[in-house]
């Protein structure tokens, strides 16, 4: 059982002044301590976890990134920038993905994680100039 404590909450407020920055545990720490420096990392990192386990935030695990956390807990799908690593909302769209997959394993599904990778609007601009300047070499930023 989860309790209300004040630690709990200056955390959830944190993670919501981060909204859409899909921030990392650490993040959040960070955060955290600035504002509030008794929380420890362990506190935040077992409320976060706690919140995910019960669906008061939504776990945001990505291929070859560190596990991050929405405030957004609504049906929407992420994608991630291949280059600098930024991720964002994708919202769904009208049709189901029933018809997409055949289910022969025996499960009941409960939920649907899917996640699209591709290269944010910055990135395609510096990727475009870099193109033009003689094809300059582009790194994978934090």
């Amino acid at each position: 059982m989860q309790r209300n404590t004040a630690q709990r909450k200056q955390v959830m407020d944190v993670l919501m002044l981060l909204e859409g920055e899909h921030p990392s545990a650490e993040r959040v720490y960070e955060k955290v301590h600035a504002l509030y420096p008794t929380v420890s990392k362990a506190t935040v990192y077992r409320i976060l976890k706690d919140e995910a386990a019960h669906g008061g935030v939504l776990g945001v695990d990505l291929p070859r990134d560190v596990g991050r956390y929405d405030s957004r807990t609504d049906g929407h799908y992420h994608i991630r920038c291949r280059i600098c690593g930024k991720v964002s909302d994708i919202e769904k769209g009208e049709g189901a993905l029933d018809g997409l997959f055949v289910n022969n394993s025996g499960f009941e599904i409960e939920n649907v994680l899917l996640s699209f990778t591709g290269i944010c609007a910055g990135c395609a601009c510096k990727v475009g100039n870099a193109a033009a300047e003689g094809g300059a070499n582009i790194h994978k930023g934090a």
